[in-house]
């Protein structure tokens, strides 16, 4: 429920790879913008001293795996010399 709040107050925002369709697109990383809600919570202060107001970037590891073998397919040994590289593959 929190991340459609999130989301309903813009504080939410999301990378959406269209795996399986565009209709139905599969989030790869997330941003979040939280307000002074952890600030206030854990009294963390700003170098003013207000309730800090931190944000946070997420990805998840196994699904930019999952979009990488959409992508490129299974075997590893197709896929493009840059991206291998890159991976250190």
């Amino acid at each position: 429920m929190k991340a459609v709040s999130q989301k309903q107050q813009s504080l939410k925002f999301e990378l959406l790879i269209p795996l399986r369709s565009e209709e139905q697109p599969t989030a790869c990383m997330s941003f979040n913008y939280h307000r002074d809600h952890f600030g206030l919570t854990w009294d963390i202060k700003d170098v003013m001293g207000e309730p800090a107001i931190p944000a946070a970037w997420h990805f998840g590891m196994d699904r930019l795996a999952v979009a990488m073998f959409h992508t490129h397919g299974v075997d590893l040994a197709k896929w493009p010399a840059s991206v291998r590289e890159l991976l250190g593959l």
